[in-house]
């Protein structure tokens, strides 16, 4: 059988440290808090732009929140 480099099995993948926090208040509003509908342009590091569509209190929020899942990012309210 030949040796084969560079390529990943199915079953394998790259374990990679996630710096992202996910909660409640942490990447999203507390239940039962009062909320409106934000389009988040984010920038990611190395990677195309997204467009994340969230609920949030506050445009302030809005950022935090996208800050918190996108660690080192840029994130501007649309």
């Amino acid at each position: 059988m030949s040796e084969i480099t560079g390529a990943m099995l199915p079953w394998q993948w790259a374990e990679e440290p996630s710096e992202s926090k996910h909660g409640d208040g942490v990447s999203r509003p507390r239940p039962g808090s009062r909320t409106r509908e934000y389009r988040v342009m984010v920038y990611p590091r190395n990677a195309r732009p997204v467009t994340w569509i969230t609920q949030a209190e506050s445009k302030r929020h809005a950022i935090r929140y996208a800050a918190a899942r996108w660690p080192g990012a840029e994130a501007e309210v649309v």
